[in-house]
């Protein structure tokens, strides 16, 4: 492994300590949620934060990649100011059109529920999008601990939010005397305001923490880097947003193509969708370090890229294994009504490991600033995942979600790859990933037929087909090396 992809490997670690320790500890307000709100209101609240995937994306519009791109030229400062500035106006804006739309918004999608919280759900896109660059700014310059002790801040917050006011003080409330006004003004909210609400309280802790950052910004505001900043994130920016419609479409149509109980039937999708994101926070902390590494590593040649890519499959499809071979232990987090949706389960790690490697394929558009590509492979993704949405999930229920994005990625992945080896090729070994796809799935089939009384003997043979795959890798790869 050469020093540069093992520097990688160190920063991944970092960022995803850091970020697997944050969102492990928000991941785990899912079963919080499930045990102190009713169903339907945990529905509406999957549905909102799918609406909030999306609007970061729109009210970001590509300039975090285009910040990377352009930052590392002489007028790094300009591009760090220039950057923000834009954000921030784009942000005040969005805040304007939360207070004049919401009512008419709540109205469509939650029959007139949910006014406020739409308001506050404004506030913090604008917020959060405004903050994405001072982020940014931390993993360029190679701050992982920085980056990571901010994050969990705020995520440590919003825990303790939500627990105050969806724990603590209904039990103040019952167990003691509180004033009137103070009980009359809390029982206004509900389940989905008090969790908008803790969110919100989280994004001004950063915003507070970023104050200094946003004071010594020095440099100055230029148009010209705009425009080029503009021209290349565009498609970035598509990407993005066709990224999020296929992740998130099927959370956001299922209470309109499910007729009835349509935010209950979500509520239990959306809980089990959940343990998809374990494997996601292998993704997205791979890609906090992945992605300022090839554009600072062009030099390290297009075979670094293809390596990455192997270790990149091997360890998704090891955590893809380790929660489907121990799925009836992940099952203690739900409560009995949300069971019936653990067959989404392996179709949703299998969709967020294709997006993964959607991403490592991505590099070699953006390399050759070709971003455009991206754009079309994301087109094409959403339309097959919307129109598969349509079709499937009226047939099928929340399966049809899972099957449709799961479909929608895995054309993105076949797409970018083949057009990929065109414009710049990359010698990616599709036998030794096929290879550890083929193990992984025959693996998965056989934990199915394990039917064993005895709890201690099933875990023992569950325990020893599971390590039969790292076991594999190990000795596989030791042989390649020694035989190269």
């Amino acid at each position: 492994m050469s020093l540069s992809i093992k520097r990688l490997a160190g920063e991944t670690v970092i960022y995803g300590a850091t970020t697997m320790v944050g969102r492990l500890l928000n991941w785990l307000l899912m079963p919080f949620y499930i045990r102190v709100i009713a169903p339907e209101e945990y529905g509406v609240i999957i549905n909102i934060y799918s609406f909030i995937s999306i609007l970061l994306v729109v009210f970001t519009y590509g300039m975090e990649t285009g910040f990377f791109r352009f930052s590392r030229e002489k007028n790094d400062q300009d591009v760090y100011k220039t950057t923000l500035s834009i954000l921030g106006i784009s942000s005040l804006l969005l805040i304007v059109l939360s207070f004049s739309f919401a009512n008419k918004i709540s109205l469509y999608f939650y029959d007139g529920n949910y006014s406020v919280s739409i308001v506050l759900v404004g506030v913090i896109v604008a917020l959060d999008s405004l903050l994405s660059i001072p982020f940014a700014k931390l993993r360029l310059d190679n701050r992982p601990i920085k980056f990571g002790f901010i994050k969990l801040i705020s995520i440590f917050c919003n825990i303790a939010f939500n627990i105050i006011f969806l724990v603590v003080i209904p039990y103040l409330i019952d167990k003691l005397y509180l004033p009137e006004g103070f009980v009359s003004m809390y029982k206004q909210g509900n389940g989905v305001f008090y969790v908008i609400l803790s969110n919100l309280l989280s994004s001004l802790v950063s915003v507070f923490i970023f104050i200094p950052d946003f004071i010594r910004v020095k440099g100055s505001f230029s148009p010209y880097i705009l425009k080029r900043m503009l021209r290349y994130s565009w498609p970035v920016l598509v990407v993005g947003i066709t990224g999020m419609i296929t992740q998130n479409a099927d959370k956001i149509l299922i209470p309109k193509l499910i007729k009835e109980n349509g935010f209950v039937e979500l509520a239990i999708y959306g809980a089990n969708f959940k343990i998809g994101v374990l494997m996601s926070l292998f993704t997205q902390s791979f890609r906090f370090a992945f992605e300022p590494y090839f554009f600072n590593n062009r030099e390290k040649g297009i075979d670094s890229y293809a390596k990455v890519m192997e270790y990149f499959v091997a360890f998704g499809l090891f955590i893809f294994l380790g929660i489907t071979v121990f799925q009836d232990l992940v099952n203690i987090l739900f409560t009995s009504e949300y069971l019936r949706g653990n067959i989404i389960i392996p179709y949703v790690l299998v969709a967020m490991l294709f997006y993964g490697i959607y991403f490592n394929l991505s590099v070699w558009y953006k390399l050759s600033d070709k971003t455009i590509f991206g754009a079309i492979f994301g087109v094409m993704g959403m339309i097959v995942t919307v129109a598969l949405d349509f079709i499937l999930i009226p047939k099928m229920g929340i399966m049809g979600g899972a099957i449709a994005m799961l479909c929608g990625y895995s054309l993105m992945v076949i797409s970018s790859y083949f057009v990929g080896q065109k414009h710049y090729y990359i010698p990616y070994n599709l036998k030794v990933i096929s290879l550890y796809f083929i193990i992984a799935v025959l693996i998965f089939y056989l934990n199915g037929l394990i039917v064993v009384e005895s709890i201690f003997l099933k875990y023992l043979i569950k325990v020893f087909i599971f390590l039969a795959f790292p076991l594999f890798f190990v000795f596989y790869n030791r042989l390649k090396t020694k035989y190269a």
